[in-house]
């Protein structure tokens, strides 16, 4: 019998997965041992691994378990922002760009979200930031926002700094990501 430990993000949840090999019979998810620091919610949900590995006799169902805490510490792993844009010329300049957000949670809704868009020159300074809301976020749902036209800049970069939902925030519109704090 093999014991194979997993450790997710910040230390707070332990998974113990027990595989009985090659047998015929496998165990599946056998025990959760919860370490929490925080006395957020905890939320589980079963998810299927798309490419088994038969050789280590691992079952292909693994419990993923992530708390509010987790959640807001990484956003843009939940709530993910894309930039688009044609390739800017010789001399730089972002023209027809656009910001996709997209909610990758299947139980959490967002009333708001703050996108920071940043437009970098080509020697990695910031020449321009600016802040776009996007309203109602269902889950599985993408929202589009159209960023402006620049003469400078030869990449965009963007992130979610600010979020309110009622199921993770309670209705407060919070600072997430690097700047989170937890209650």
């Amino acid at each position: 019998m093999r014991k194979i430990y997993l450790l997710l993000p910040f230390s707070a949840v332990v998974i113990i997965l027990i595989s009985c090999g090659h047998a015929s019979t496998k165990a599946d998810v056998s025990d959760t041992l919860i370490k929490n620091t925080s006395d957020s919610e905890i939320k589980k949900e079963r998810i299927n691994d798309p490419a088994p590995q038969a050789t280590t006799g691992m079952d292909s169902n693994i419990i993923k378990t992530r708390t509010e805490t987790d959640i807001l510490a990484n956003i843009d792993q939940w709530l993910v922002s894309k930039v688009n844009y044609p390739v800017p010329g010789p001399n730089g300049g972002i023209v027809n760009g656009v910001v996709t957000v997209r909610n990758n949670l299947t139980d959490i809704s967002f009333q708001k979200a703050l996108v920071e868009v940043s437009i970098l020159l080509a020697d990695g300074k910031e020449y321009r930031t600016d802040y776009y809301t996007v309203i109602n976020l269902e889950p599985g749902m993408t929202k589009t926002v159209k960023i402006p036209t620049t003469t400078r800049g030869n990449s965009v970069v963007s992130n979610i700094v600010k979020v309110k939902s009622t199921e993770l925030t309670n209705g407060e519109w919070l600072l997430v990501g690097s700047h989170y704090v937890p209650r």
